[in-house]
């Protein structure tokens, strides 16, 4: 009986240590690998020409890539792709959608969007009188 409660008395600190550096590798390890999440952000337009209004979607999916940490602490609520009309012509123009048009953090990239050629059309709005 002596022998049974010494062996389990030394292999409860032994079971300690392994359960800690489980814990350990498995949170280094699964935090620091990079994942990819699709999101859903609205498409919104700065410096718009007076007399013009633009036709588009209003939304927009983007796949962004980092690591998990990194995603989880993104306020995907506060994200927005930012187009500057100004630089728009009147008709139809193709956007390019890019990292700094959505103002990500450098750890997290964009990897795709859909639709993947979004147009929007500059028209000239129709004076009433």
């Amino acid at each position: 009986m002596e022998s049974r409660t010494k062996k389990t008395s030394r292999s409860i600190p032994l079971k300690l240590i392994s359960l800690l550096l489980g814990y350990t590798f498995w949170h280094i390890f699964g935090n620091s690998y990079t994942t990819t999440a699709w999101i859903t952000i609205p498409l919104c337009f700065y410096n718009i020409p007076a007399q013009k209004s633009i036709r588009g979607p209003e939304t927009l999916s983007i796949k962004i890539a980092g690591k998990r940490t990194d995603l989880r602490s993104l306020d995907t609520n506060e994200l927005a792709i930012h187009v500057n009309a100004a630089h728009l012509r009147e008709g139809k123009n193709a956007l390019t959608i890019t990292s700094d048009t959505i103002f990500l953090p450098k750890s997290i990239k964009l990897v795709h969007y859909s639709p993947s050629n979004p147009t929007v059309e500059l028209i000239q709005e129709q004076k009433l009188g």
